[in-house]
């Protein structure tokens, strides 16, 4: 195993480890983890820089009751890394929210920070469809489109 490769293996493990532990009081060790153009890509948004991305993390602790990922599998391939999760919170919109999403992680040329975060996760089904408002038209949508 070179360096390298046990390099991308402890910052996959301490990148788990600071999502599993968010809070307003951890979200910026966020910088130890990642490279200064550090790029963030959801469903919502796409941040750049450790900053951003922290203050948009910390923002999910003032719209939402108890954030929480539980990281479930982890996985490298190459210059990848790639961590399943389980997020669950309570959201004033459409209370209880609870889905499982992927992140695609990208690691620098010596594996000691990652360059990029992309989630992967459907916010059709898991979030608007939720919001009473939207959930009827989603609905029809989907068994319209199902249906062709």
């Amino acid at each position: 195993m070179t360096d390298i490769t046990e390099n991308k293996r402890q910052l996959l493990a301490a990148y788990a480890a600071y999502y599993e532990n968010l809070s307003l009081e951890t979200v910026d060790q966020l910088n130890d983890l990642v490279t200064e153009d550090f790029v963030f890509c959801d469903p919502f948004t796409t941040v750049r820089g450790p900053g951003e991305v922290c203050a948009y993390l910390a923002k999910a602790f003032t719209d939402a009751d108890n954030p929480r990922f539980v990281i479930t599998h982890r996985a490298i391939d190459g210059d990848r890394g790639f961590l399943r999760w389980k997020f669950s919170a309570r959201v004033k919109v459409i209370g209880d929210w609870e889905f499982t999403g992927m992140s695609e992680l990208t690691f620098n040329e010596d594996g000691t920070r990652l360059t990029s975060h992309f989630d992967h996760w459907d916010s059709g089904q898991n979030f608007y469809a939720k919001i009473p408002v939207l959930r009827w038209f989603i609905q029809r949508l989907a068994r319209r489109v199902g249906s062709l």
